[in-house]
Parts: C-alpha cells; structure tokens; sequence
C-alpha cells in the first residue's frame, strides 16, 4: 500500500537480456513461442520470448504471456516480464531454484531488477513482471489513474496474485528451473502479493517479504501515505464502505498468514523491516511475523523507516541473495566478476564502492581511507567555486578533514582526531581537546555524539545507495551511458547523463586503469573539474595524516567544547546539501 522506498532514486533499472537456457546466441528477433502445458487453473498457455541485452554474468529476455485474469483493459491482459539468465548453463545440467521478483507501488522497477540482477550473477534465474495496469498495462492515464482510483486498485491486487501464480507455471515448465524450489521476494506492496501469493500457491517454496506487514486496517489508519485511501472509505455510504472493508480483510497478509506458517516455521520466509517504519509501522510488521511463527526472526533495520531503508541496501541485497541460493545444486559458483576497469561502468562502479568505503566503512587497525581533491567550477549562475578538500578516514575515532575554500567565502580550516579531537583556522592556531573530564558521565562518549540521528540516517541512505549501484553495475545504464575514450593523459570514461540531468562528463584514469585522475563536467549548466590528488581505500596510515597543523600553536580547551562543534559542523554540512 505504499510508494517505493527508493522512488527518487536515479540508480536505475537495466534491461539486460537472455536467452533460451543460456545456450544460444544473441538475436535480433523474438525466440520461437513456448508452450506450458501444466497450469494451477489447467489453462495451457503459449508465451513469447524476445532477447533484449546481455551483461558479463547474465542475459535477460523479454517474456510475454496472457493473464489468467481477463479485464475490460485489453492492454492489461497480457503479461511482459523480464527474465534474468545465468550464463554458463548447459543442457542436462542440474536444475536451478528460480525467484519471482514483485515490485513496489511507485512502480519504477529499480530495486527489483537490481535483485534480479544479483540473483543472475549468483547463479539463480529471476523473474520481474509487471503487475496488473503497470508499465505496458497501465491504463490511459498511467499509474496515477490507477492510485486514483481506489476500488480499481484493490481489486488489481487480486489479479496480481494470479499472475503470479501464471508466471509460476512458466517457471515451473522451463529447462533450468527445478519446478519445487521456486521462489518470491516482494518489497512493500509486493511483500503483500507475495504472502498471499505464497500462501495459496504452495509450489512458493521460498518468500522473501521486505518492507510488508499485516493488519491492513491499521494501516490504512495510521499510515501517511494512505490518507486518500482512508479519506475515500470515509466518504462511502454504509453498505459500500461494510463491502469495501470486507475486500480489505480478504487481501489483508494476516489473513493469508495461517497458508504460509508451515514454511516460516521451516526457515523458508525471510523478513526484512524497518524499527521507524511510519508507512508499514512496526506493529503491523509484528502482527505479521507472529502470524507466521517467526517472531524472533525478523532482519529488523534499526533506525530507519520505509524512504530510508536504502542505507540497508547491502545487507538486503546480500542476505536475500543468500537465502535463495541456498537451493542451488552443488557446484554452482557466483559468475567471477570482470577485472577492475574491464569496462567503462565497472570504472564507474569501483569508484562508487570507494566513495561509499569513505562515508560509511570502517578502515581496519593501522589502515586509512584517504582522498584529496582540488575542485574548480562555475555554477549556472556564474558563481565561482575553487577549493581544496582532505579527507581521511582511520580505524576507531580516528580522521581528519581539511578544507580551503578560496572562492567563494576564503576559508581555510581543519579538524581531526589523532591521538585527541583538534580545530585549527589555517596554520594560525589550533584548538586541541584536553583531557577527558573526570565526570564521564555528563561528557560525550564520541567526538560525533550531538550529531542529530536524522543527518545519520541521510548518510547511511547515501552511502546504501552506492554500494548498492556497485553491487548491480549494470544497472547504473540507466543513469547515463558509459563510453571508452582515449585522451592524451590516457584511458577515460565518457558518462553521459539521462533522465533528470542534462550533460557529461569525462572521468580520466591514472596509469592503473582504475584510480581517478580527473573529472571534468557539465551538468545543467554547471562546469567544472575535480582533480584527483589522491584517491585511495585501506592504505597505510601514519599517525601525521591525523595531526594538526605542525607549527601553529597550540591552545587547550575542553574536549567537550570540540566535540559539540565536530556535531555541529556535520549538522551544518547535512543541512546544506539537504
């Protein structure tokens, strides 16, 4: 019942393609119709099979069958899916588990070709198909004509359970499938399909449910983003509003709670949600996972709700991956991942896990992450940017931050924490922390302890959001296209942007291949560069790269003092780029 958790991100789905069983070449043309002659309704069906692309560990096809559900919108009967194949499956090999992958109510399709995509590259087939007046179903006025309107889009969710027991069927009928472990991973709305789906379809062997929950009255109640459902069952006269409500119970997940308990109780359902979710609030995740026997098992993502949960993209992806392919016969190993800089978006991808490495993860003892940069632009407006920026991470509390900002403000400052938290206004003099107060119990334990837990979060989504975009390079395809170019200082990327942003870029690489050497860009009006003095991850850390400026002098001050302003100062930043 809500809109996506990632509905304004650009990461972007990718059309990859496959082919039939991996094995023959690509074409330009629509395979040969399949046939499925064992159905759950004993409808046999045909359906068609058209390549699309192909990534280094996968391709996908795109699939068209009929809905078992026939409606007024003819549009609306047939059912494209896009189906990711792993490469390197042969005839007579040992059948695979496959996954269903239902998407979100934004219906952007991002997050779940992602999943599919890290499902192919594990080895496991995936399926996403789009649900009833989605995409090439929609009707005239596209997805808002049906969130508009609200008897429509609950009696579509019953069709949804239906194709997907239509898309099981063709599963269950292919060449590489093993037809008794075929799976569904559902994400919010998809979640919802996916309970009940699962628990009339007992072919489901395996359910992933991210972001769902039961008691959808609750719901409805307390949840933001149901207001307009809330205001229109309001509105009904009583015989409609009883009837509607009734509807409601019916597509309720607790009701279907009782058909999916047996495999909960068996380990095969996975559930992933958020503590601050105020769209799917906790209890409805609670009354679920009790529901289902499972109550001490829930994946629970502390600290963040239904748009945050992005920061969590890694653990998400990872453990869903895992879960389905625990199914996969002996033998089977991940596709091995192109060498670093084996093509323009991998470039683009490893600088993405880097940049994420810097924001959010940890260096081991005696390790830093380090990264120099000399930034020159002119906004659209005609503002001038020059600056200068040090960044290093370290094991612990340990880092340190310098910026000189020449235009437009002429700052030049740095803090950092070596052996005790320092301030410092150029070389003139530095602010260092005294020692710690002898009430511990009144003084902040960490040098960002007053950072407001929002601007946490906010981070935590940024740096989700990358690793995620590294985990699944392909998908950044439809962010920007992604071209070899060769220029005097050597090998480079040309990244030209689609969708929301206007422009390119050129990514130069040092000799390597692979480190950044320079990015120049014009993006919507703003032209600039970013030249990389120094970019690396887990490299050596002496303990200078922590120190204050050597030779300015040094005044103590309470170590409390400066850790409100390293807060601060990150409170500041976080609000800036909001």
């Amino acid at each position: 019942m809500c809109r996506s958790t990632w509905r304004k991100r650009d990461i972007g789905s990718a059309l990859v393609a496959i082919i039939l069983a991996g094995v023959l070449p690509l074409a330009a043309e629509a395979a040969p119709a399949g046939h499925v002659a064992k159905t759950y309704n004993n409808a046999p069906f045909d359906y068609t099979m058209t390549p699309l692309s192909e990534s280094d560990a996968y391709r996908v096809v795109r699939l068209t069958y009929p809905s078992p559900v026939v409606t007024p919108v003819e549009a609306n009967n047939t059912i494209p899916a896009d189906y990711y194949l792993p490469k390197g499956i042969k005839p007579g090999d040992a059948k695979r588990p496959a996954v269903i992958c239902l998407h979100i109510l934004n219906g952007n399709f991002e997050l779940e070709n992602m999943i599919c995509s890290a499902l192919a590259s594990r080895g496991v087939p995936a399926v996403m198909f789009k649900l009833p007046y989605y995409g090439e179903r929609s009707l005239p006025g596209g997805r808002r004509a049906l969130l508009n309107n609200a008897e429509l889009f609950l009696g579509s969710l019953p069709q949804g359970v239906e194709d997907t027991r239509r898309t099981v069927d063709l599963l269950a009928s292919r060449p590489e499938v093993d037809p008794e472990r075929i799976g569904v991973v559902g994400i919010s709305m998809g979640a919802m399909l996916a309970t009940g789906s699962a628990s009339i379809d007992k072919r489901l062997a395996r359910v992933a449910l991210i972001l769902g929950g039961g008691d959808l009255p609750y719901v409805i109640d307390h949840s933001p983003e149901a207001h307009e459902l809330k205001e229109f069952i309001a509105a009904l006269p009583a015989d409609k509003k009883a009837a509607f409500e009734r509807k409601i119970a019916e597509i309720d997940p607790l009701a279907h709670a009782p058909g999916l308990r047996d495999r909960a109780v068996q380990g095969k359902v996975l559930m992933f949600n958020g503590t601050d979710d105020d769209v799917i609030p906790k209890p409805c995740a609670e009354k679920l996972a009790a529901a289902l026997g499972m109550s001490d098992r829930v994946v629970w993502l502390e600290g963040l709700g239904h748009y945050t949960a992005m920061a969590a993209l890694p653990q998400i992806m990872q453990t869903t991956v895992d879960f389905f392919a625990e199914d996969l016969p002996p033998g089977v190993k991940p596709a091995a991942p192109p060498a670093a800089g084996a093509s323009p978006v991998q470039v683009v991808s490893t600088i993405l896990a880097q940049l994420n490495a810097l924001l959010s993860i940890e260096p081991k003892p005696g390790k830093c992450h380090y990264a120099d940069l000399e930034v020159a632009a002119t906004l659209k407006g005609g503002q001038k940017i020059d600056a200068a920026l040090r960044y290093v991470r370290g094991a612990g509390d340990r880092f340190s931050l310098r910026l000189n900002l020449k235009e437009p403000l002429g700052v030049n400052v740095s803090l950092g924490y070596g052996t005790d938290p320092w301030l410092a206004s150029g070389t003139k003099v530095v602010f260092k922390g005294g020692a710690e107060p002898a009430d511990k119990a009144t003084a902040p334990a960490r040098p960002f302890a007053g950072v407001d837990p929002k601007n946490l979060v906010k981070l935590r989504v940024v740096a989700g959001a990358l690793a995620g975009a590294s985990l699944a390079p392909s998908l950044l395809d439809s962010v920007a296209t992604f071209a070899e170019e060769k220029t005097d200082e050597g090998r480079a990327v040309r990244i030209t942007f689609k969708g929301k942003l206007h422009g390119s870029a050129l990514l130069t690489l040092k000799l390597d291949g692979k480190t950044p050497r320079r990015l120049t860009f014009d993006v919507d009006g703003t032209k600039g560069a970013v030249t990389f003095v120094g970019w690396q991850t887990d490299t050596v850390a002496p303990d200078a790269l922590f120190a204050p400026p050597p030779d300015a002098p040094v005044t103590e001050v309470d170590r409390a003092d400066v850790y409100r302003i390293f807060s601060s100062l990150f409170n500041f930043l976080m609000e800036m780029v909001q």
